[in-house]
This record gives structure tokens, sequence and C-alpha cells, in this order.
């Protein structure tokens, strides 16, 4: 796995997982609703198993997450893309989202999906459609399809 990193105006995406602050990014997960009752030692196992990308602040301190489950050819799963409040309001969420579909492991990837419950229309931005079969569990659901040779 690629050690690629993203600088901007001092900030920091990298995918170097020595670099992430377990006990930050578990403070993190466990004030959102879809991780707060997930297990440390499990939330902790799903980051490891993942492509994570951790987002630091110029002090180097980590300031948010963001992870792809990934056969890195035709399916990824965007998960746990969290900034610290601190750090909103930057446009750091949507650099983070935007290196995380751009990153050229990931950029090939015909379907890459997610699920939300409240951001909904920042993924929109991205090209996210939200799946319409009328459920609850679809309306949260949102999907990323490309062209075949889009991303190459």
């Amino acid at each position: 796995m690629s050690n690629a990193e993203w600088v901007r105006r001092g900030f920091e995406i990298s995918l170097e997982k020595d670099r992430l602050d377990r006990e930050e990014i578990t403070k993190m997960l466990k004030a959102t609703y879809w991780a707060h009752d997930v297990p440390e030692t499990v939330l902790w196992d799903s980051i490891m198993n993942s492509r994570a990308y951790g987002l630091f602040s110029p002090e180097g301190e980590q300031a948010g997450i963001g992870r792809m489950v990934t056969d890195l050819s035709r399916f990824a799963w965007m998960s746990d893309v969290y900034v610290l409040p601190v750090h909103r309001g930057q446009g750091l969420g949507e650099w983070l989202i935007h290196t995380m579909l751009n990153d050229p492991a990931v950029a090939g990837v015909r379907r890459v999906m997610l699920s939300t419950h409240d951001a909904q229309d920042l993924y929109k931005r991205f090209g996210f459609a939200e799946i319409a079969d009328g459920s609850e569990e679809a309306r949260q659901m949102m999907q990323l399809l490309r062209a075949p040779d889009e991303g190459n």
C-alpha cells in the first residue's frame, strides 16, 4: 500500500497508519451517530483493515479521518468521514472526500457507496446519488457510479 500524502494550507492527508492517533480517532468516532456503540477494538480493526486517510493539522495533530473499504478495482465503501469541529468550516471535509475519491489507487473503482443520515447534499456535490427504492434505509444509501473509463 502506498504511503501517499496530500498537503493543503498546512493541513495534510496521509495514508501512513502509524501516524493515526488511536485515542483521538476513537473519541471522534464515539461522538458520531454511526459508531457511538461500536467497541474500540472493532473500530480500530476496521480502520487498520481499510484504506485509512488521516487528516492532520499544521501542528501534526489528528484533525479528522476517512476510510475506504475496497478491492481497489470494482467496489469501494466510503466510511467514517469525520473532521473535528474545531477544524470545520475550512473546506477540509470536502478536501478529504475529494482526495479519497481521486486517490490514484481508488480513482478507477467503478462503484463507490456510502451511508449517511445527514450529509446527502455534501456527497451529491461529488456525484453521489441516493438509491431510490422508497425505503428509509435506501434514502440513507448513496452511490457514485463512474463510467468504465472514468478515473483512469
